[in-house]
């Protein structure tokens, strides 16, 4: 069974080159039969109208001035220079002529007429000095008529001739003239026959051509409107034009890329979403509350009022500032707010082991920042760190202008980490993996609403405290339009 060979790739500037190497051979086959054809009969032409011109040189007097000067001749008494005074003159103006025909003629028959007016001419001058050299006027007189003017005479016979030769150089004039004129004719329908021809090949030729460019690129111009519609499957387009094929291949990566940026961002808006519900229910938590609340009955129970009033003023201020009323991004005055309230209970709670400080300059505090990323982190330092510890804690929350970054950081001087913990730590939170101290979430979010270079970064020295280190940056207008693509 023949398979059918598929067709070879070629660029639109080879289908340009092969269009031209198939016209311009044909152009020029054509013309350079035309140009020989006009040449040949060109050449015939200007020889025969060459013969005509020389043969016009031909005296056509040539008898009459001949008999003339013959009869003059024959007439006149004798000398020893009768001789001398024949019209040879006449004669040899003939001879030449004759000579110069004999170069010129195309026309066999011709030729041999200008040999026998040669010989004639020969002939004449013999019997002109034959008269010459007889004395008798009688003799002369016979002579004179029998071979030279005379019916019978060579005069009359080289007449006759050149006239023959005459009437045939102008019938061949005629005969070469009606096949120029031919000629021209069938160059004219053979030009504008080959002309169409090559017209409709070229035609035939640019249609094909312009079907295998442009249908490729109707079918391209489709699948960017598919595109835009978000249909991103596609079949390739079926071309053999180099820079086609080439265009085609590298939409469908492009498609197949943006297919799989636009999954990713579904999944990672999905992430963001579940991490902002884990974030809440993390803080929002059930034993934080409880243990709020107990907190407030036994200061109830002490009569301790202004210690109840400011822990229930601090709640309500915590959980407000959680809810943020749905936003995602608040102003870093707010979370300062939301943090401090978060430090007030615990500090009414654990008044003999804890102390903090919030030191950010007022400068930065209308920078725009993911809600609730200071709380996880004060509320790790507080159970991971001071109360791991004997004594006295202290946690301070600071803020800085680092570049064009807003450096935050969360420190305490509570039981802190060994280096290998330290380095478990930072790779579970860039690893997405689950390390039980709620940090993940903000590292996550971080990312995904600032890009990688931001997060979070940990520093711990064990028996010394911690330090959380959050880089941001500095933005007024953090939101969706700084969202990572």
């Amino acid at each position: 069974m023949d398979m059918k060979q598929p067709k070879p790739n070629r660029s639109m500037e080879q289908q340009i080159k092969r269009l031209l190497l198939t016209v311009f051979p044909v152009i020029c086959l054509i013309l350079f039969l035309l140009i020989l054809m006009l040449l040949t009969v060109n050449t015939q032409y200007t020889g025969v109208l060459q013969s005509a011109n020389t043969a016009a040189d031909f005296n056509l007097e040539f008898k009459a001035m001949l008999d003339l000067g013959m009869y003059n001749h024959v007439i006149l008494p004798r000398s020893e220079k009768a001789i001398d005074q024949l019209p040879m003159d006449v004669l040899d103006d003939a001879e030449e002529v004759l000579r110069r025909l004999e170069v010129t003629t195309t026309l066999r028959d011709n030729r041999w007429r200008v040999q026998s007016m040669l010989d004639m001419c020969r002939n004449l001058r013999n019997y002109m000095i034959e008269i010459a050299l007889e004395e008798s006027y009688d003799n002369r007189m016979d002579l004179l008529e029998r071979n030279i003017r005379g019916e019978t005479g060579l005069t009359k016979l080289i007449e006759t001739y050149m006239h023959d030769f005459i009437a045939d150089e102008v019938r061949e004039m005629a005969r070469l003239q009606k096949q120029l004129t031919s000629q021209i004719t069938a160059v004219i329908i053979v030009v504008v026959a080959g002309v169409l021809l090559l017209f409709i090949a070229t035609i035939w030729y640019s249609v094909r051509v312009t079907r295998r460019i442009t249908g490729p690129i109707s079918a391209l111009s489709k699948k960017a409107q598919q595109f835009g519609e978000g249909h991103f499957d596609s079949v390739p387009v079926d071309t053999h034009i180099t820079e086609l094929k080439t265009l085609d291949s590298g939409f469908d990566e492009m498609a197949r890329r943006v297919d799989a940026l636009m999954e990713k961002q579904i999944e990672d808006q999905k992430s963001l979403h579940r991490a902002e519900l884990e974030l809440l229910q993390a803080q929002i938590n059930p034993h934080f509350l409880y243990n709020t609340l107990d907190s407030i009955a036994i200061l109830a129970e002490s009569d301790r009022g202004e210690d109840v009033v400011d822990m229930v003023t601090n709640l309500s201020t915590f959980f407000r500032n959680s809810l943020s009323k749905g936003e995602d991004i608040i102003s870093l005055d707010a979370e300062c707010k939301q943090v401090t309230s978060y430090l007030e209970i615990q500090q009414i709670r654990y008044s003999d082991i804890l102390r903090y400080e919030i030191h950010v300059p007022e400068e930065l505090l209308d920078c725009k920042v993911p809600k609730l990323i200071l709380q996880p982190l004060v509320e790790n330092a507080l159970y991971h760190g001071i109360k791991n510890r004997r004594g006295m804690g202290t946690i301070i929350v600071t803020g800085e202008s680092d570049g064009d970054d807003l450096l935050l950081k969360v420190a305490d001087n509570g039981a802190g980490m060994t280096e290998e913990q330290v380095r478990i730590l930072q790779a579970g939170i860039y690893e997405d993996r689950h390390t039980g101290l709620g940090l993940v979430n903000v590292h996550k979010r971080i990312r995904l609403y600032c890009g990688e270079p931001y997060g979070l970064f940990f520093e711990s020295t064990s028996g010394k405290g911690s330090t959380v280190s959050i880089r941001l940056p500095q933005s007024r207008t953090l939101g969706e339009e700084d969202h990572p693509q």
